[in-house]
């Protein structure tokens, strides 16, 4: 339950064991402190709090037989490295976890404290030697674990987990297994909060991930002997950064040793800056009589996730490999290359361009193919390194043993016939790229024997040629073939007869032309007045023959004025 302040007076009553309770009340009264931090805001509000337990150790026997002179004037000084660095608690084997760390840093920073806080505890509940716990408003990790709360004690520590056994009224050495443990202290000593109207203060300010819980000491008087305190603990949220911004300490009595530090649970480890005492000499924090004046100290913990990526003991090395027999492709045996992790056991996986899909052992195309690997820790660090695999093309085309190696083809024209080979059968197991012949392909070819020479190539470079021994034939050869085909028609006498002596006497008289072309133009002429005994097919082919033969000796076409009958099939 939250309500406004009003103007009362302090309901703690003083004991009557406590003799210097006057001479306290005096100097409160009189207004000699520093009222906070920053500046105190114009209204507090006071809650109440759960109370902790019974006083330990009662104000009798505080108080030794010796009242000693004030302690040392000190001035800031800088940070002392006695912690481990991120790098050093790496090495260390701090690796993996995935809280807070076991392990902080310790720095002086810039004196820059938060606004005041504007809530209170009620005076009652701040009791002598005591406790109460708070909510700190967001999840705090504090030596590797996480809390919600702390618990705040009068004797300028905070608290976590379970409340201390103990409450001791005096700063103790840290580390050590003596309670209380798993503190922060920011002034750890016997002061008496409940003497002063909101003495500690408390607020959660900011937002998610970004909030800080703040708990002040504001003008809380040392017990009996006149000292004062004015501090400020600001837990951050996220970073887990713990930072204590002291305006004012002052311990008038000598055996009010006072400890400034951190301690994990077990009292195995603590951290801590130092002070320069009035001989010039650096003295812990610890259980030490000392003074501070505008102080600011912070503890960073040490990042427990790894953050340092695995490396390869080395580049992967390029693999080449020619073409399985046949195949586009080849199997090629690819191993991981090795990685090591500072932390933890390394995964290393494979992953190629030509498709993320594939697995490593599936055979590989001609051309190259890069693999990226990839090493990752536990922690999810990763490193890549790639390697490449070349598949070498290392086969001709191969042209297709069908190909006959002599072609005959019939001249057209006095110069000879083209000659077309692009029809010519190759393949490649890639893939032909390109294909030439010399002469030309769908050159014209004279009359007579030449050779061609094809040569087909792939991307790779390999090539394959063959050789064609190309025969054009002459008029002459044509008619000579013609009279050999109308001869195997099997024509009746009377119809193959006048039509083969034509082509007889044309093959006698090749050489004159005028007498051959005669003779070549009567033949046709025959075959159109018997196209009546002659299947028609025939009959087209043998004119076509003509024709073509005729213009290989440059006669004048032959008259076509009668048509063919068509016969019928036989």
């Amino acid at each position: 339950m939250r309500r406004p302040i009003s103007f009362s007076t302090i309901s703690t009553t003083f004991r009557a064991a406590f003799p210097g309770a006057i001479a306290l009340a005096a100097l409160l009264s009189c207004d000699t402190y520093t009222t906070s931090v920053r500046p105190t805001p114009a209204s507090v509000t006071r809650v109440h709090v759960l109370s902790g337990a019974d006083i330990i150790l009662p104000d009798s026997l505080k108080l030794g037989s010796t009242i000693g002179a004030s302690g040392n004037s000190v001035v800031p000084i800088g940070p002392v490295a006695n912690a481990l660095s991120p790098a050093a608690a790496i090495a260390a084997g701090v690796c993996g976890g995935s809280g807070g760390s076991p392990q902080y840093t310790e720095a002086r920073v810039i004196f820059d404290p938060e606004d005041a806080p504007d809530t209170a505890a009620f005076a009652r509940d701040v009791t002598e030697d005591n406790y109460f716990p708070h909510s700190i408003g967001f999840n705090f990790t504090f030596y590797g674990n996480t809390y919600s709360s702390v618990n705040v004690y009068s004797n300028g520590f905070l608290g976590f987990g379970s409340p201390q056994e103990k409450l001791d009224a005096n700063g103790g050495f840290i580390p050590g297994p003596t309670l209380p443990n798993n503190i922060i202290a920011l002034a750890w000593a016997d002061w008496s909060p409940q003497l002063v109207p909101d003495g500690i203060r408390f607020a959660t300010r900011g937002t998610a991930p970004n909030r800080k819980f703040i708990l002040q000491f504001t003008n809380v008087p040392e017990w009996r002997f006149g000292g004062v305190l004015t501090s400020q603990v600001v837990l951050s949220e996220g970073t887990n950064d713990i930072t204590i911004y002291t305006t004012q300490m002052v311990a008038k009595y000598t055996f009010h040793l006072i400890t400034q530090g951190i301690e994990n649970a077990t009292g195995s480890s603590a951290l801590y800056d130092t002070f320069l005492n009035a001989s010039n000499v650096q003295m812990p924090r610890v259980k030490n009589h000392f003074d501070l004046q505008a102080d600011a100290v912070r503890f960073t913990p040490v990042s427990v996730r790894d953050e340092i990526a695995p490396t390869f003991d080395a580049p992967p090395a390029a693999l080449s490999q020619n073409n399985d027999p046949g195949l586009a492709t080849a199997v090629v045996a690819v191993a991981p290359p090795s990685a090591q992790d500072n932390c933890s056991a390394v995964t290393v996986t494979g992953v190629r361009s030509d498709d993320p899909l594939l697995p490593l052992d599936a055979p590989y195309h001609v051309g190259v193919t890069t693999i990226t690997w990839t090493a990752k820790d536990a922690d999810g660090n990763t490193s890549t390194a790639t390697q490449t695999v070349t598949v070498i093309d290392n086969e001709a085309p191969v042209w297709d043993d069908a190909i006959a190696s002599v072609w005959t083809v019939p001249a057209t024209s006095p110069s000879g016939a083209v000659v077309n080979f692009d029809n010519v059968p190759v393949k490649d197991n890639v893939g032909v790229t390109e294909r030439s012949c010399v002469p030309a392909s769908g050159s014209v070819f004279a009359i007579g024997n030449t050779t061609a020479i094809c040569t087909a190539s792939d991307a790779a470079g390999n090539s394959a040629s063959i050789s064609i021994l190309v025969v054009v034939m002459s008029a002459h050869e044509q008619i000579g073939a013609l009279i050999a085909r109308v001869e195997a028609l099997n024509l009746p006498d009377g119809t193959a007869e006048p039509i083969i002596n034509q082509l007889l006497t044309a093959y006698d008289e090749t050489a004159d032309g005028s007498a051959a072309c005669k003779k070549v133009s009567d033949f046709m002429t025959m075959v159109q007045k018997k196209n009546s005994n002659i299947v028609s097919g025939d009959v087209t082919y043998m004119l076509l023959e003509g024709s073509r033969i005729l213009s290989v000796m440059g006669c004048p076409p032959a008259p076509t004025s009668v048509k063919p009958t068509v016969r019928g099939t036989p």
